[in-house]
């Protein structure tokens, strides 16, 4: 009986120690985040909101290292073509990449702290009442982007001077692109 449960045991741990070590991690991921996403990257913009309306807008994502030292790239987000194309000249920024640690900085004192766990770049910020929460990951060669916006439903009491201990938010906006690599990285 006794080595029946030393064996019983020992098979336990060893599976508890497999499953253990399969986890997706930062350290251990095959992406090789964000090496492998460097490039140009293309596609249609899916703007929807709660009230129905919709639109579309070309989107491309130039991701580029800045410098020998692997810690900066170039994370430049363009939004429509000719004369209405929006740039945004943003950088990524290594923070800690054994933890898993980025941020995008958009070059205006604006810092988006973003975490890599796997094989998905995540983020979550808030701009003035606005929660929003992005998820990007590379997948079969194709770059998927999802930018989520939330608006509170709960607000504190006007007398109150405490923050509200529970708030709920109610879905306002989805964006989402299927982005796929440009063979040629010339600047537009």
């Amino acid at each position: 009986m006794l080595k029946r449960s030393f064996f019983v045991g020992l098979l336990m741990s060893l599976l508890t120690f497999l499953s253990i070590s399969n986890l997706p991690t930062a350290a251990l991921s095959s992406n090789s985040f964000p090496q492998t996403w460097q490039g140009t990257w293309s596609g249609t913009l899916y703007d929807r909101t709660v009230s129905g309306k919709s639109q579309t807008v070309p989107m491309k994502l130039r991701i580029k290292l800045i410098s020998q030292d692997p810690i900066r790239y170039t994370w430049q987000i363009t939004y429509g073509t000719g004369s209405k194309k929006l740039v945004r000249n943003y950088e990524l920024v290594a923070k800690n990449q054994d933890a898993g640690h980025f941020a995008i900085d958009e070059k205006d004192g604006t810092i988006i702290d973003t975490w890599w766990l796997g094989e998905k770049l995540y983020s979550q910020f808030r701009v003035k009442n606005l929660l929003l929460s992005t998820q990007c990951q590379l997948q079969d060669n194709q770059l998927h982007y999802e930018l989520v916006v939330y608006q509170p439903t709960t607000t504190p009491e006007s007398n109150s001077t405490e923050q509200p201990f529970f708030e709920s938010y109610q879905l306002r906006t989805i964006q989402s692109a299927t982005l796929t690599p440009v063979k040629s990285d010339i600047a537009d």
